[in-house]
């Protein structure tokens, strides 16, 4: 989500569809401006995801809106189903007071912070990246989110950290996340073309697989998303971006470059050749050689980092000492002398028994008996 920003489309006062009073603008993206807003009803509050329909003709408007009803309750449904994912209100449009058609998206109003803000400032205060299993925890509600989606054949296709929103609570809850925008880069498609001449869909080039920057690697699918949640999980151990450059033509040729790829061991993060491996593949050019969805990707992680090289440093798995310290030298004489004289008394109890010593110690050499017996009495063998 970007910086605060001015009221661009002039909302903030106003009732949307006589049922949302927007209070103020939240944020402005390429595509579209946030608004926080309340239901004059329920008095609950809202976000409002207004977006910028500048280049659309009167025929391409009725298209769009048609697809923001479809996205709307596929978003809806899915989040239905999953937690993870930001839910779907309602939908519509607006015609502003300077007469800009405006569609939008009702979202349930969510208080937290973003991945891409919170990493920022974790960076400015120096703190460390966190571990695989910090990195692994703090995402599994998004791996979850897209893992559903793609089992219906769904890619989100702008995963980014700035729309992965931490929520305020997830000191105390395991740092619990909600993903967002699903479904909005299919609806926005083909945009605008910058100076460059790279067709600027809507998806974050520091965070774009290949077959985004270059349409002849094949086309978008639950792949592309697997290459996005891999550079995130990369950015969160190194502490840095994984995909950097100076603008969209730097960053097409580092995420297409097929001999430097952005794995963890190439950033300097200490991980096993298993797990460096799990991510050089989810990381690959070529779509059809990654793994083919959220869910294979996660697992063949989870089970590359179980066989990872124990951590010096953790004591949990150290065994503990089978043998105690000796007491003291005085005391070290008990334990023979006990001996000895528990030796004794058993030859004097033999010998009033009638039993020769040296025979029962012959015949307990060869384990052939159970018990001490008295001339004349039977012997029990011990069992095969």
């Amino acid at each position: 989500m970007g910086a605060p920003r001015s009221d661009a489309f002039g909302m903030v006062g106003h009732r949307l569809v006589g049922k949302y009073d927007v209070v103020e603008a939240i944020a402005e993206t390429t595509f579209s401006v946030i608004y926080r807003a309340e239901h004059r009803v329920w008095k609950r509050p809202v976000a409002i995801k207004a977006f910028k329909a500048r280049m659309f003709g009167d025929r391409a408007r009725g298209e769009l809106l048609d697809s923001f009803v479809r996205e709307g309750a596929l978003l809806l449904d899915l989040s239905e189903r999953c937690a993870a994912i930001c839910q779907a209100r309602d939908i519509g449009s607006t015609v502003t007071a300077q007469g800009e058609w405006v569609p939008f998206m009702v979202l349930e109003w969510l208080e937290g912070e973003s991945l891409e803000t919170m990493l920022q400032r974790e960076r400015a205060d120096a703190k460390p990246p966190r571990t695989m299993v910090e990195a692994l925890d703090l995402l599994e509600p998004i791996a979850h989110a897209l893992s559903l989606a793609h089992e219906r054949g769904i890619a989100h296709l702008d995963v980014k950290p700035g729309n992965v929103l931490v929520l305020a609570d997830a000191a105390r809850d395991f740092g619990r996340c909600k993903l967002l925008d699903f479904g909005i880069s299919k609806v926005v498609g083909d945009a605008r073309v910058d100076d460059e001449g790279f067709v600027a869909r809507a998806f974050t080039p520091e965070y774009g697989a290949p077959e985004q920057f270059v349409r002849a690697l094949g086309g978008t699918g639950p792949r592309t998303d697997v290459f996005a949640l891999a550079l995130i999980l990369v950015e969160v151990l190194a502490g840095r971006e994984a995909l950097h450059g100076h603008g969209v033509a730097d960053l097409r040729d580092r995420a297409c470059d097929p001999i430097e790829r952005p794995t963890p061991r190439t950033l300097g993060v200490p991980v096993t050749a298993e797990v460096d491996g799990v991510f050089a593949r989810a990381l690959a050019v070529c779509p059809q050689d990654r793994f083919t969805d959220v869910s294979a990707f996660w697992s063949a992680l989870k089970r590359a980092d179980e066989v990872r090289a124990p951590d010096p440093r953790d004591q949990s798995n150290v065994p503990i000492a089978l043998l105690r310290k000796r007491g003291p030298a005085r005391r070290r004489w008990l334990v023979p002398a006990v001996a000895a004289v528990s030796a004794a008394v058993a030859v004097v109890a033999l010998q009033k028994r009638g039993v020769s010593p040296a025979a029962w110690a012959q015949r307990w050499s060869f384990g052939s008996v159970s018990a001490i017996v008295a001339p004349g009495q039977s012997v029990a063998p011990h069992p095969p």
